[in-house]
């Protein structure tokens, strides 16, 4: 190191390699004599945490830049590290998994942070279409860089060195190249598809669903720590075990995936848009489903607190009731959505990304409930033998009849009035949404 101060800079990084570039030498001696050193991020099977440091392996430039190992029969077996995952085969367009994938690698020739040339170039070596060829997210270089990253690199990757005289030669990469190329990823966004798209367009549900906590931080790191407030509705299971409250005020990052209307979810996430009640009242909201706290979801405590279901949210069931009049469901509360999931926790905003407060989304709730029985009420009444235009325009009537901005006003003056007049001071200067 050129100082003690780049040096304790660099330990954070440093650490998670240095014992293994000895002891993966040690056992696994150099395969041929062209292989070189390189760092693979591989991409992870689905559902599975990235890797807290890239792997050291063996690569051969002369087969492609494909990994190699030696085998107990001393053959060497030569493995694509760009491959397509069965997930993403499937995910996209039909893709025989046998087929190469086209690759590319950028040279990185200075380093953009420190702001000095290199002697040689460390390359950074990935899918050549890795933005529209249904490529994941790597995980492991989000898990590596922590909140630091800054382009939504897709699809495994290789980082490798070349010889500072022979541009067209390999050599061994070391501790030095890897702080480069973290640097690189510090800095680097391009004009398209940087990290803070990726995030908004839902692209990294994986690392919310392995590592919550890491995708708060990357998403307030890449919103420039802009926020506005939120609600989250807790589950049954985050009340029992965490003793927390119903309705949580939360900051909510500006480029929050919620505001997502476009990108596939697996049927994780519950339905994107604005819930259309909400829109009734003239203050389109906006719900998502966050995953269970890992602090108490896991199998064998849940199979131990057996007695009911933790994942319940009857709350936020009538935040999106159906008001298509046409549909065998009109009426109804929404349970939750694709895949046989159900709400657990959810995150509730203002479409127009205005602050909204606990209080008024608990407001808000009980209005839609207050509809939901109301109608369930009405329909039975009003309601019956009739079917086809007639059964629509009557479901119309009643809609029309029942929500309203003006009718929520009023129910939210009455809501409030109840929670003062009951002691609870904490709403006497709440205001209507």
């Amino acid at each position: 190191y050129c100082g003690a101060d780049c040096q304790r800079n660099d330990w954070r990084s440093h650490k998670l390699l240095c014992k293994d570039f000895a002891s993966f030498v040690t056992a696994s001696p150099r395969p041929c004599p062209t292989a070189m050193l390189a760092l693979y991020f591989p991409i992870l099977p689905y559902g599975q945490k990235g890797l807290a440091a890239p792997k050291i392996v063996w690569i051969d430039p002369e087969h492609e830049m494909h990994i190699v190992e030696r085998k107990p029969d001393d053959t060497l077996e030569y493995i694509d590290p760009l491959k397509h995952d069965p997930i993403e085969a499937e995910c996209t367009q039909p893709r025989n998994m046998s087929t190469p994938v086209n690759a590319r690698g950028s040279d990185i020739n200075r380093n953009y942070f420190k702001k000095f040339n290199l002697m040689y170039p460390v390359v950074l070596h990935m899918r050549d279409a890795f933005n529209f060829d249904g490529s994941r997210p790597n995980i492991t270089l989000v898990e590596v860089t922590n909140k630091q990253l800054r382009m939504g690199w897709k699809g495994p990757l290789v980082v490798y060195s070349k010889d500072a005289f022979h541009s067209s030669t390999c050599q061994d990469i070391t501790l030095s190249d890897f702080r480069t190329f973290l640097d690189f990823c510090k800095k680097y966004e391009a004009s398209d598809g940087g990290l803070s798209d990726s995030l908004k367009a839902n692209n990294y549900l994986e690392l919310e669903l392995t590592n919550p906590g890491l995708f708060k931080c990357l998403l307030l790191h890449n919103s420039a720590n802009q926020t506005f407030r939120g609600v989250e509705i807790t589950c049954e299971g985050d009340r029992h075990f965490l003793a927390t409250e119903q309705f949580l005020s939360v900051d909510v990052p500006i480029v929050h995936p919620i505001f997502d209307d476009v990108n596939n979810d697996n049927g994780y996430i519950a339905g994107f848009g604005a819930t259309e009640v909400s829109k009734m009242i003239r203050r389109p909201l906006l719900v998502r489903r966050i995953f269970p706290d890992k602090q108490w979801n896991n199998s064998n405590f849940i199979f131990f607190f057996r007695p009911q279901n933790w994942y319940s949210n009857s709350v936020a069931e009538y935040l999106n009731l159906n008001t298509d009049i046409t549909s065998t469901e009109w009426g109804c509360r929404d349970p939750g959505y694709s895949r046989g999931q159900i709400y657990s926790r959810v995150l509730v905003v203002r479409e127009d990304k205005l602050a909204i407060t606990a209080h008024q989304v608990e407001a808000v709730a009980a209005f839609f409930k207050h509809v939901f029985e109301t109608l369930d009420r009405q329909k039975l009444v009003q309601l019956g033998g009739l079917s086809g235009p007639p059964l629509y325009a009557a479901r119309d009537n009643l809609m029309a009849a029942n929500v309203s901005r003006a009718r929520f006003v009023q129910f939210f003056t009455n809501f409030r009035n109840q929670k003062v007049g009951g002691g609870d001071a904490t709403w006497a200067n709440e205001v209507v949404p």
